[in-house]
């Protein structure tokens, strides 16, 4: 009888240790998974219940804040620019959850970071969030909007100094607003659904961030890269090569433009940047070997996501070194073959370029600010070094040359020297995709924009730069 007593004490003192430990592991360990569980009710309605902080930019531009609304959350956002800031801003649904920097800062946004005293904690309930002000600057992200137009591609535009984004802007676009009313129709069918509906069955892809996530045949642009390459690697900017129209390798053709396509003679590399000679580069990256380009492109962020503080980021790609043959090597060299780019690497390499040879980690945020105290400050930092100061400076007079005297003259802008790389980048059964690489002022740079119009049909010359000379007009102003 004591004996069965005993077992049947040992079990539940087992049953009750079990408790504990579940419940010890709820509240510390478990708590943010069942906080964040989709199926929490309760977390969505305590968390609509807080007045969530505005987003502004730089130049105090009001893009988002949340407003009283009926039903059963009390607050819900408002989007106040309509699609210019969407891609960066993201959306607060109910039905769809956070992207963009909704989703990046939604703890600050919230009120919980920066981190409160303990007192603060104990004595006091969140009702309203810190406010988020941005780098963007509405006058540069409108030039970006506007000189695009409704062309897809997209725009961005940094200091090389701090990494700061000026702009970001990608079309097609959406309307926030569209994704967080909790209006339906006479149905009865929430207007969300049917706006989340049109996006993502529209092939021309609105809800796709084509500036950061977009992966690009580069085409020459790509020449900023292997150029850099090639002075790292050894080979100085006086290297010559004969470029004739069309140049063989391994069985494969690589051709310049024109019809028949344009022989250049005995040229060394600053007249091959300015005028664009495939010819040039991709016997200059078979001069270099696989591994000094790749080596190069990789130290450039190339095989790596950027450290930008907004989710969806992609890497922009290029082959191992070990997987390429002269063929792929000789076209890599002039941003064809497998070489991939989103407009934001596309910029990163500028700012290496316009910084001296150190790309800054690119961000979005500048501050966190609670009424007008500054809670937190975003602190300017090195991502990477990929080139010396010499090299970015001898790149640097190249591209000056490129809008000065080459196929980029149409980026040049009255008194200001401008610096800049063209790029008409072949794609498969499609018009070409036309880029352009822009740096500004070219003797202390403040910004560098990278543009991309998807299969234009034209040359990066022609479509590209007077896109990009327009948003660095707006930035220098």
């Amino acid at each position: 009888m004591q004996k069965g007593i005993r077992r049947l004490g040992v079990f539940f003192i087992a049953l009750t240790l079990l408790l504990v430990v579940n419940l010890s592991y709820l509240q510390v360990w478990g708590q943010k998974g069942l906080l964040e569980n989709p199926a929490n009710t309760r977390r969505l309605v305590e968390e609509y219940g807080i007045a969530r902080g505005r987003i502004i930019t730089s130049d105090g531009l009001v893009l988002a804040e949340s407003v009283p609304a009926p039903g059963p959350f009390a607050y819900l956002r408002r989007y106040h620019q309509g699609a210019l800031f969407s891609h960066v801003l993201g959306y607060d649904s109910p039905q769809f959850g956070r992207t963009g920097l909704e989703e990046s800062y939604n703890d600050q946004l919230l009120g919980r970071k920066p981190p409160r005293s303990w007192v603060e904690e104990m004595t006091s309930d969140v009702r309203e969030g810190n406010d988020i002000y941005l780098t963007l600057d509405a006058e540069v992200q409108s030039a970006a909007a506007k000189y695009l137009g409704s062309r897809k591609g997209a725009v961005v535009a940094m200091n090389p100094k701090t990494g700061a984004v000026l702009a970001m802007y990608s079309w097609p676009t959406f309307d926030p607003q569209a994704l967080v009313t909790q209006d339906k129709d006479a149905d009865g069918t929430p207007l969300a659904d049917k706006a989340m509906r049109s996006y993502s069955q529209d092939t021309g892809s609105p809800l796709l961030n084509r500036a950061a996530a977009g992966l690009y045949t580069p085409g020459s642009v790509f020449k900023v890269v292997t150029g850099s390459a090639g002075l790292e690697a050894g080979l100085p900017a006086s290297t010559v090569f004969d470029c004739p129209g069309v140049w063989e390798v391994g069985g494969s053709r690589v051709t310049n433009y024109g019809s028949p396509p344009r022989s250049f003679g005995r040229i060394d590399m600053e007249t091959a940047l300015t005028h664009s000679v495939n010819t040039y580069f991709a016997q200059l990256a078979v001069k270099m070997g696989a591994p000094a380009l790749v080596k190069c492109a990789e130290a450039f962020g190339l095989n790596s996501v950027p450290p930008l503080d907004l989710p969806g980021v992609s890497a922009s790609r290029i082959p191992p070194a070990g997987k390429m043959d002269a063929v792929l090597l000789a076209w890599s060299g002039v941003g064809q073959g497998e070489v991939l780019l989103t407009p934001l690497q596309l910029c990163l390499v500028g700012c290496a370029v316009a910084n001296g040879g150190r790309i800054m980690v690119p961000h979005l945020l500048k501050e966190v600010r609670k009424g007008e105290a500054i809670l937190d400050r975003y602190d300017a930092s090195v991502w990477r070094t990929p080139i010396s100061a010499d090299t970015a400076a001898e790149m640097l007079k190249m591209m000056v040359s490129v809008v000065e005297e080459g196929t980029g003259t149409q980026a040049a802008i009255s008194g200001v020297t401008v610096a800049g790389k063209t790029g008409t980048a072949e794609v498969e059964g499609k018009p070409p995709h036309a880029w352009f690489l822009g740096v500004a002022p070219a003797e202390n740079p403040t910004v560098v924009v990278a543009v991309v119009v998807e299969n234009s049909g034209g040359g990066g010359g022609s479509v590209a730069a007077p896109i990009a000379r327009e948003v660095i007009r707006a930035a220098l102003r």
